[in-house]
């Protein structure tokens, strides 16, 4: 009982001095507490001070950080940033976000075998950099790592 009551004490001394630090700490047990294997009767009682911590930390994180919707416009603009970026760069580096979008318009298959990519495709430039190619999409063809080593061995050669 003692060590309960002393628990208490601590517990109230950080809330007391340090509000944002006791916030944390809760979450934190919270989460440790969830995947502690423990019996039914235990997890019963402790089951209300974990909805409310979670509901509580939810509340909080939601309302420093909004959640903005993205109407369709919005979301077209995206698009057309990523179509026509990179028509005048000649950095050897293409972003993720715009190799996805190459991969999709091939259907996720590879340009060359036509077999379903993997999770680590490679982007491959049609007329090379060093030629005068652009990062644009139009010129981004989607490879497995196969096929994408076997053009650029003949390239090299």
């Amino acid at each position: 009982m003692a060590g309960v009551g002393i628990g208490a004490l601590f517990f109230y001394y950080i809330v007391k001095h340090n509000p944002l630090r006791a916030r944390e700490m809760l979450a934190t047990s919270n989460e440790y507490i969830k995947y502690l294997p423990v019996d039914k009767s235990t997890t019963n009682m402790i089951s209300p001070i974990l909805d409310f911590t979670t509901r509580h930390s939810s509340f909080q994180d939601n309302s420093t950080k909004p959640i903005i919707a993205m109407n369709n416009s919005q979301q077209y603009q995206g698009e057309q940033r990523i179509i026509n970026s990179g028509k005048t760069g000649t950095k050897r580096s293409v972003s993720e976000t715009k190799k996805k979008f190459v991969a999709s318009r091939q259907n996720w298959t590879c340009e060359d075998c036509k077999t379903q990519l993997s999770a680590w495709f490679e982007v491959d430039h049609i007329v090379r950099l060093d030629h005068g190619g652009s990062n644009h999409v139009d010129n981004l063809v989607a490879l497995c790592r196969e096929c994408h080593g076997k053009k650029t061995a003949m390239e090299n050669l």
